[in-house]
């Protein structure tokens, strides 16, 4: 057993490795076009360790961008500890706070809705809201997880969106971002549609800080409270560069 997962492990990081030499051939993702984005974010954290850089580059350059995190990530110490589920989301709320004044994300241009963490879903009473936060955010591009995630929070929530604007009069861009696209085994990658943000040293060495923001603040249980995440994963999402994808709607 012990073999098998080094085996996957070493898989996964000679795909990082072969996905980093391909994203030096790829096209640098340019905003320019872009005026009002908004980023999806399946539980607090994703929208640091997949758009941190995406962030500061709208800010920077005196653009709009709003963050929607559709659950409270309250069960993220499931079988863990004896940690209220509610003192569990409130915690991770406030980290996300923290995150977005770290990047110069302005408070009021982050939301949070109540989908079940685990389960997030279109049929969930919560769409409605989602709809209703979209329509009035009103962007011309949406950031919502790659749809090789391997997650169902991530993929469904990527589901969710393309549903909701299939049926605008008014065209929205949207993108996919990734987080656990780098832990998951897909290879199908469409290189066409990819492009690449790269970081300076102050943008990556915030998205850097924001990160810890989440990772390093401790439950009782003494593990952090948005959960071990697989060391692989913190890491290439420390990259100083983000990939981003044009996506279908």
């Amino acid at each position: 057993m012990k073999n098998i997962k080094e085996i996957k492990q070493l898989g996964r990081i000679l795909r990082i490795g072969y996905i980093h030499q391909k994203c030096q051939r790829i096209d640098f993702f340019v905003i320019s076009k872009i005026h009002k984005a908004l980023i999806i974010a399946p539980h607090p954290d994703d929208e640091v360790l997949g758009c941190s850089g995406l962030i500061q580059h709208m800010i920077e350059n005196g653009k709009q961008v709003h963050v929607i995190i559709l659950s409270g990530g309250g069960k993220s110490h499931q079988s863990c500890c004896r940690v209220n589920e509610s003192t569990l989301i409130d915690s991770r709320r406030n980290l996300s706070r923290k995150a977005a004044e770290k990047l110069g994300l302005p408070l009021n241009q982050l939301y949070f809705l109540d989908y079940p963490d685990g389960n997030i879903s279109f049929n969930k009473s919560e769409t409605l809201r989602l709809q209703t936060l979209i329509d009035k955010i009103s962007p011309d591009a949406i950031f919502i997880p790659h749809k090789g995630e391997g997650w169902s929070d991530h993929i469904e929530a990527g589901n969710i969106v393309r549903e909701i604007i299939r049926t605008k009069s008014t065209p929205i861009q949207l993108y996919e971002y990734c987080v656990w696209f780098w832990y998951y085994n897909v290879w199908n990658i469409d290189w066409k549609n990819a492009f690449l943000l790269k970081m300076n040293q102050k943008e990556h060495q915030l998205k850097l800080k924001a990160i810890d923001t989440y990772t390093k603040p401790l439950a009782p249980c003494g593990k952090p409270w948005s959960g071990v995440l697989p060391k692989l994963v913190v890491k290439a999402n420390q990259w100083n560069c983000e990939l981003y994808f044009k996506a279908n709607s």
